[in-house]
């Protein structure tokens, strides 16, 4: 399956994400938001937005390997982050980062919210992959 990473021409150089990621053929999986989550359903990294991050994208990557792709697959998140600041932008975004290769980071919406689901949880993050069919 070919993926094509791109940016527009003229739009600003982003950080830790590409602004369009172009698939041909597939299989879709579609990722509801993870968050930080232990097996317990206890919270990894009470306040603490890094360690939160880490673990939601530790669920993530559960989360597609179960539905039959991987990591790399996933070309789509969406991000909520709970009273969301500019100054938490790069610890978050580079935490993400850390689980795909620079040249196929997936698109990226963040977007502010003043809660989620659960008292305490700071980040929420969705998405949707595109896997090889027949991958497992």
């Amino acid at each position: 399956m070919k993926k094509s990473y791109l940016n527009p021409p003229g739009s600003p150089a982003p950080k830790s994400y590409h602004h369009v990621v172009a698939t041909e053929g597939g299989r879709i999986i579609f990722l509801s938001g993870q968050v930080s989550f232990d097996s317990d359903r206890k919270i990894v990294g009470e306040n603490d937005i890094v360690a939160q991050t880490r673990q939601t994208m530790r669920n993530l990557k559960a989360a597609v390997e179960t539905g039959g792709g991987q990591i790399s697959d996933i070309v789509q998140i969406t991000t909520h982050v709970v009273d969301y600041d500019p100054s938490q932008l790069n610890d978050i975004t580079g935490t993400i980062a850390e689980f795909f290769q620079p040249e196929c980071l997936p698109t990226n919406t963040l977007v502010g919210v003043t809660s989620l689901s659960t008292d305490g949880l700071l980040i929420e993050i969705g998405g949707m992959a595109i896997a090889e069919v027949g991958q497992s």
